[in-house]
């Protein structure tokens, strides 16, 4: 009697492995997929019970910031324009290449300007608009050249604008400078700011 012992071929033999290789695989990576999903469902409840208890004590936590910080406190004032004078004019620059937008800031009211903002347009004799900026005077904090903290009652303020915005002196000569307020801020005592149901 004889027995028909046939061996497997080197490339059944490979491609079993493989498909063994590929159950296990998908098996451990459906398993980290699945765990990672419970983590991250856990991790979620979390973060979103961290920012409703955070919403809730936002008043306290107002309340609780260094003195410092009250120059951030500034409510809407568009009826104060009236008590801010803002002109332009064109200077040299510092390397002799062409002139730049220099505004002149004065407050003439008795209140803290915390924020303005301002856009200057360049006129030609048509008053066509030809070039046009956008400057941030007035700032809550002042940090650095950008940030210039805040216009006090009675104080004048000079800005030169950035070099980027320079004009030939062809251009200057017959160009107009007109400037438009477009947002006022005055500081105010954080405690007297209206309630949210007033509005800012």
């Amino acid at each position: 009697m004889t027995t028909n012992n046939t061996r497997m071929s080197p490339i059944t033999a490979l491609f079993l492995g493989l498909f063994a290789v590929g159950a296990v695989g998908i098996a451990a990576g459906t398993s980290v997929i699945l765990y990672s999903l419970r983590i991250l469902d856990h991790k979620a409840s979390t973060i979103l019970s961290f920012a409703e208890q955070t919403v809730d004590s936002l008043p306290e936590l107002v309340a609780a910031l260094p003195p410092a910080l009250d120059a951030l406190s500034g409510q809407r004032a568009p009826d104060y324009a009236g008590k801010v004078d803002v002109t332009v004019r064109f200077a040299p620059n510092d390397r002799g290449d062409g002139l730049r937008p220099v505004l002149t800031i004065l407050n003439k009211g008795d209140e803290v300007v915390s924020m303005l903002a301002v856009r200057v347009v360049a006129l030609d004799s048509k008053n066509v608009p030809v070039r046009e900026w956008t400057e941030v005077v007035a700032t809550p904090l002042a940090i650095d050249d950008d940030w210039r903290g805040i216009l006090m009652p009675g104080a004048p303020r000079y800005v030169v604008l950035p070099a980027s915005r320079s004009l030939s002196p062809s251009e200057a000569e017959s160009l107009t400078g007109v400037v438009e307020i477009s947002e006022l801020r005055v500081w105010r005592p954080a405690d007297s700011l209206p309630g949210p149901d007033q509005g800012v």
